[in-house]
């Protein structure tokens, strides 16, 4: 068997790479990211069995391997050496690949008895031994200042820090097949187990119990459902209980999410289109669903620490929601511009489509990240209070567009009233719009019009 992270003698052997050039494609493999590595694993799957390609495909198959192997071993670690969502423990991303090396320095035999149990065989039969006993071995080079095989590693964190969240790993590495049960239907025999896990962990260190519900929160798509987990350990608490344990930052975490979220849903710029919209409104259906799940997970009293928060939380985000919601009449009226049909109309007639330039893009944009915002509101307005002034918007929206298009789609068919050409224009820009504001089937309802008024 290669070596791990070796390349094999026979890629070694090729002369068509100098060996300094080889040294620096050597470095720039071992330090891609793994998305970057999976691309060039592709690019080269096609070349041949000689030649400098086939030593630069060798080289990233190996890294690859190693990686497979580094991944399984780290397992509990590795989503903290990454980009976490959330305010969380959390290493620079080069932490996992330098502990890895050190490893492979300090205890070579160990790792590649760890590469051997890397199989589907013996992964279905268990965690095997040797993943935690290198967790233990990093974490006592780390905490060995003599042992400078970990000084890259050292630079760039706290090492006591790190081999901590590795000793906690042993615990994780059990915990993890389960927390996807844990999280989604917790029973007396699971909320048993994540007490007995917990228990264990704070037998490490008084730091080491919230330390390891941070580990397992990493392994979750959604870290503040780890409130589940937190609420079978302690039995339901109070907000107040809660406020003043050791795991108190879990709910501050949640609660300052929901004010990024808020803010993000003032602030956000409708000139940046749908995108932005869309995300605006993610936050706000993210922000009720933590809500919920804060309410489900602890005990909250109304003149609570945490129950006064939320129920302000509930408030602004109904407030700002419908702020933004208001707001997207004018956008658009301006990425839909008319024209008085006489001094005697009535006040609320939106006027007769204004068909004299082309349509603006900048507006139309900005009315795609009002209207998106609103659309995607659709799963979370009722639930979280302000389903009703949604309602009452996409209501006030329909009743503008629906004479529009009616108006517009005359002047295709007749010329009567405008340009045709520009007509057609407009309809499709509307089309676009009415999909947000009832659905693609009503969209697509117009375009057709469209298609058969040209015809005409």
């Amino acid at each position: 068997m290669t070596s791990v992270g070796r390349a094999s003698p026979t890629r070694g052997t090729m002369a068509a790479i100098a060996a300094h050039k080889l040294q620096i494609i050597r470095t720039l493999v071992e330090t891609a990211p793994d998305a970057a590595l999976r691309s060039l694993e592709l690019a080269l799957s096609g070349a041949g069995a000689q030649g400098a390609l086939a030593l630069v495909r060798g080289l990233i198959e190996d890294e690859t391997a190693s990686r497979f192997v580094r991944n399984n071993v780290l397992a509990p670690i590795v989503p903290l050496c990454g980009r976490r969502v959330e305010s969380g423990v959390a290493f620079p991303s080069p932490v996992l690949s330098r502990l890895w090396k050190a490893l492979k320095i300090i205890a070579p035999d160990r790792v590649e008895e760890a590469a051997a149990k890397c199989n589907p065989w013996d992964l279905e039969n268990g965690v095997p031994e040797v993943f935690d006993d290198l967790c233990k071995i990093a974490a006592a080079g780390l905490r060995d200042p003599a042992n400078a095989t970990f000084d890259s590693v050292r630079s760039l964190c706290d090492p006591e820090h790190l081999a901590l969240c590795l000793q906690v790993s042993t615990i994780a590495r059990t915990c993890l097949p389960k927390l996807a049960e844990w999280v989604s239907r917790m029973s007396e025999e699971r909320a048993f187990a994540a007490k007995l896990a917990y228990r264990d962990a704070c037998r490490i260190s008084d730091d080491a119990g919230p330390l390891l519900l941070d580990v397992l929160s990493a392994h979750l798509p959604d870290e503040w459902r780890i409130m589940r987990v937190i609420s079978a350990v302690m039995d339901r608490p109070t907000d107040r209980y809660l406020a003043s344990s050791e795991v108190r930052e879990f709910g501050e975490r949640i609660l300052a999410d929901i004010d990024a979220s808020i803010a993000r849903i003032e602030t956000f710029n409708f000139a940046e289109g749908e995108k932005a919209g869309r995300e605006a409104a993610q936050g706000a259906h993210r922000a009720q669903l933590q809500i919920v799940e804060f309410q489900q997970s602890v005990d909250i009293a109304k003149d609570g620490p945490w129950g006064k928060r939320l129920a302000r939380h509930k408030q602004q985000m109904a407030k700002v929601c419908e702020q933004r919601m208001d707001q997207a009449d004018k956008e658009l009226e301006k990425a839909l511009p008319t024209r008085s049909i006489s001094m005697m109309s009535k006040k609320g007639n939106k006027g007769a489509a204004r068909l004299t330039e082309e349509p603006d893009q900048a507006m139309i944009l900005r009315a795609q990240g009002a209207l998106a915002f609103i659309a995607e509101l659709r799963s979370c307005a009722d639930k979280a209070g302000y389903g009703t002034s949604r309602n009452k918007v996409l209501e006030k929206l329909n009743s503008r567009l629906d004479p529009y298009i009616e108006d517009v789609l005359h002047v295709a068919r007749t010329g009567d009233g405008g340009d045709s050409g520009l007509a057609v224009k407009y309809l499709d820009v509307a089309a676009g719009f009415i999909a947000y504001t009832r659905d693609d089937k009503t969209a697509e309802i117009v375009r057709r019009r469209a298609a058969a008024a040209i015809a005409a």
